[in-house]
C-alpha cells in the first residue's frame, strides 16, 4: 500500500514539474516566435506560439549597421564573465575557507563584517565616488566586475559546504606539514568541486545579466557588454518609433519596435540558456549540500 501510495506522490510531483517548467518555458518560447514575426503581424494579431510571416528583417534590421558593435560587446561580455566568475570564485572561496576553518582566532568577526553588508549599504553615491575617485574603476575593463568579486549570500554557501567537509581530513594534511595554502589548493578546492561549480553558475549568472556596472561606470563604447548594448539600442529604437526622431529629421522612421524587442531578448539569453542544462546537476548538489551546516 506504501509503495502505490508513493508512487501515485512521484507520479504527482513529476506531472507539477512538468507543468511549471511548459509554463516557466512559455515566455521564452514567445520570445524566439516574436523575433521571427513580422511587426505589421505582431501589431494586428499579436503573439504566438509560432512565428507570424516568418522574418529575418528584425535580425538584419540589429545587425545591419551594429554587427560590429554587437559582435564587440559580446566578446566584452565574455570575457567580463570569465576573468570575473574565476576572479569572485577565488576571493569567495578564499573567504569561505578562512571563516570555516577551526583554530581562526578572528574568523567569527570577518563573518560579521561580511554579514554586516548584507543589512546595510552606504548607497548608492558612496559608492560611485569610492568607485571613480579612490579606486579608479571608471572605464576600466576591471571596473566591470571588481564591485562584484564578493557575494556574502554565496560565500556562506560555500562556508556551510566547507565545514561539511570531515575535519579530519584538514587535522591529518597539517601534521604532515602542509600549510593553510597547501591545504585550501590541494584539498578543499578538489573536494569542494560541486560547490565550485554552483556559484560559478550563480557568478556567471550575474556578470552576464548585468547591465548596472556599466551603466553607471563606463562611457567608452569599445567597453559596452552586450546587456548594455542592447539597453542603449533598444532605447534608440523606441525614440525612433515616437515620432520625434521624424520630427527632427523630417523622414519617416518605422523600426521593428516589438519584434526587436523579442530579438534582443534572445541574443542576451541564448548563451546562458545554452550553458545551463550542462550545469543544473552540480547547481542542484551544490544547493542542497550547502544549505545544510555539517
Amino acid at each position: 500500500m506504501a509503495t502505490t501510495e508513493s508512487k501515485g506522490l512521484m507520479i504527482f510531483f513529476y506531472c507539477f514539474i512538468a507543468i511549471f517548467s511548459i509554463i516557466c518555458l512559455i515566455p521564452f518560447v514567445l520570445a524566439v516566435s516574436g523575433s521571427l514575426s513580422t511587426e505589421a503581424r505582431i501589431a494586428a494579431e499579436g503573439y504566438s506560439f509560432l512565428p507570424r510571416g516568418f522574418s529575418l528583417e528584425t535580425y538584419q534590421f540589429l545587425f545591419g549597421s551594429k554587427a560590429e558593435q554587437i559582435i564587440r560587446a559580446y566578446s566584452v561580455s565574455l570575457l567580463v564573465t570569465a576573468l570575473g566568475t574565476v576572479s569572485a570564485v577565488l576571493v569567495t572561496t578564499a573567504y569561505a575557507y578562512v571563516v570555516s576553518v577551526k583554530g581562526f582566532r578572528f574568523k567569527n568577526v570577518l563573518a560579521f563584517f561580511a554579514y554586516f553588508t548584507m543589512l546595510f549599504s552606504g548607497g548608492t553615491l558612496p559608492w560611485y565616488l569610492l568607485s571613480t575617485k579612490y579606486y579608479h574603476l571608471n572605464d576600466t575593463l576591471i571596473g566591470l566586475f571588481v564591485p562584484y568579486l564578493l557575494n556574502v549570500f554565496l560565500m556562506f554557501l560555500m562556508t556551510n559546504y566547507f565545514r561539511s567537509i570531515p575535519h579530519e581530513i584538514m587535522e591529518s594534511a597539517e601534521m604532515d606539514g602542509a600549510g593553510h595554502m597547501r591545504i585550501f589548493f590541494s584539498m578543499m578546492i578538489p573536494l569542494g568541486r560541486v560547490g565550485l561549480v554552483t556559484i560559478s553558475l550563480f557568478y556567471a549568472l550575474q556578470f552576464w545579466n548585468d547591465f548596472y556596472l556599466p551603466l553607471m561606470l563606463v562611457s567608452n563604447q569599445e567597453l559596452y557588454t552586450i546587456q548594455y548594448m542592447m539597453y542603449n539600442m533598444m532605447a534608440n529604437i523606441q525614440f525612433l518609433a515616437s515620432g520625434n526622431a521624424a520630427q527632427v529629421s523630417g523622414a519617416i522612421i518605422a523600426p521593428p519596435l516589438e519584434t526587436a524587442k523579442m530579438a534582443m531578448t534572445c541574443l542576451t539569453v541564448l548563451p546562458i540558456a545554452i550553458l545551463y542544462p550542462f550545469l543544473q546537476r552540480f547547481f542542484v548538489r551544490g544547493i542542497v549540500v550547502g544549505s545544510v551546516k555539517g
